[in-house]
């Protein structure tokens, strides 16, 4: 899946996306809720940073924190507990 931030084309590989959504496997039913809403609390700050300063999306180190946090997003999503955990 290729996303494109402050004129840059991010991969998020859909490998990664799978790893997260069998990490997270556990997570739908309710009893972990709040691992939920931190998880999506520490992946939205990370997307809001980017949305705040895009040129940080140009540091390596911050990319991959991007990348892993955009495939944590979709795998949350999948489960469909992203948005109501």
């Amino acid at each position: 899946m290729k996303i494109l931030v402050n004129k840059t084309e991010v991969e998020v590989p859909q490998m990664l996306i799978n790893k997260f959504y069998k990490d997270f496997d556990g997570l739908p039913g309710g009893k972990h809720y709040d691992s939920v809403t931190d998880l999506r609390d520490s992946i939205e700050n990370i997307l809001g940073l980017v949305d705040l300063n895009p040129s940080v999306i140009n540091d390596p180190i911050f990319r991959i924190d991007y990348i892993r946090a955009i495939a944590m997003m979709h795998a949350l999503k999948k489960h469909g507990i992203y948005y109501d955990a």
